[in-house]
This record gives structure tokens, C-alpha cells and sequence, in this order.
């Protein structure tokens, strides 16, 4: 069994996970940060940004998703009648 496996809080082995990108602390007294990108539960990112401040970030992600979709899927259509009326 791989270490995550083992290590795993949750009975199904699942977990929500979102990619956060920013400068991080290992420690509150650190004076040199690091700057990344890293793989955070969301149950840590509650922990420590809070539940209000998650649920908010989470909103304005989830509308953001929503317009760059349609707006891929506006320009995958438009590309294809594009080559329609070429042939």
C-alpha cells in the first residue's frame, strides 16, 4: 500500500483537492517563504483560511469555469462553421 493510501483520513480514499497557488509558510516564524504551487485538501484550506472566506473563493472559481467554458465551446462551434463554409 502506497504512503498516501495508508495515511488516508478518509474511509472511501477519496479526497477534494484543489491546487493553490501563492507564497507559503512552513512555519509562522518563517522569514523566507516559498512561492508554488501545491496540492492542498480542502479540509486544510478551511482550516486555515476559513470556511466563509473558502466558500467565497470557491463561488467566484466555479462562475469563472463557467464563462472560459462557454466561451471555448463559442469558439469551437464558430471554428467548425468556419471550416464548413470553406469546403
Amino acid at each position: 500500500m502506497r504512503t498516501e493510501e495508508r495515511s488516508q483520513p478518509l474511509t472511501d480514499g477519496s479526497i477534494l483537492e484543489y491546487i493553490v497557488h501563492g507564497e507559503f509558510a512552513w512555519k509562522e516564524t518563517d522569514v523566507n517563504s516559498t512561492y508554488g504551487a501545491w496540492w492542498m485538501s480542502l479540509r486544510t484550506i478551511v482550516r486555515e483560511a476559513g470556511a466563509e472566506a473558502v466558500e467565497k473563493k470557491l463561488e467566484e472559481f466555479d462562475e469563472e469555469i463557467k464563462r472560459l467554458r462557454a466561451k471555448a465551446i463559442q469558439e469551437a462551434e464558430d471554428s467548425s462553421n468556419d471550416e464548413d463554409s470553406e469546403g
